[in-house]
């Protein structure tokens, strides 16, 4: 990853439930690149989905339009379901190891109409690789297999994940491929 790659546009990273610890990817690309900002709630601990939401629309008056949203965990639903209301605010969506606890709703409002790529792992206590896909597919997302990763986070032992980064790269020629600049 560049040690400070400038981009004309925004990014919000939205960790899972319990935030994303210094060693987390999401904290690590924050630190090296300028223009990701990241969610920030009074309570992590919350799996209302209504909580977070509100969280996202204050976090996203504060950007540009349209952003990236880069979900991790549970994040990904609140991610999901926000730019299926706010499609004009979104740029693209890279959704990262979901986790839906028993009460997440699976299916969204509306289908997601901006490109999406979710990366699952084949040993994630979470969510298995096959329901990671059939939820891509459902979202409309594209998929990848991120391998043996675990919950994708910082017990992985990943660093700054570079084939995510890789997976952002990706997400952001679908957007530039469609005509649409991100601006910011």
């Amino acid at each position: 990853m560049p040690a400070r790659e400038n981009a004309p546009f925004h990014g919000l990273l939205v960790p899972g439930l319990h935030g994303s610890d210094p060693d987390h990817w999401q904290q690590r690309w924050q630190s090296h690149l300028p223009w990701l900002h990241s969610l920030t709630l009074p309570d992590w601990q919350s799996t209302e989905l209504a909580f977070w939401l509100d969280g996202l629309d204050l976090a996203a008056n504060a950007l540009s339009s349209p952003f990236v949203l880069i979900a991790h965990g549970f994040g990904c639903v609140a991610a999901a379901h926000w730019a299926t209301t706010r499609p004009r605010r979104v740029a693209g969506l890279l959704l990262v190891a979901p986790a839906l606890p028993e009460t997440s709703p699976r299916r969204l409002p509306a289908p997601l109409t901006v490109p999406a790529r979710l990366v699952a792992s084949t040993s994630d206590p979470w969510m298995s690789l096959d329901e990671a896909r059939r939820l891509a597919r459902d979202w409309g997302c594209a998929f990848r297999n991120g391998g043996d990763l675990g919950h994708i986070n910082s017990a992985s032992g990943i660093g700054e994940w570079r084939q995510g980064f890789d997976d952002l790269r990706w997400l952001l020629s679908q957007r530039a491929s469609r005509g649409t600049a991100l601006t910011g």
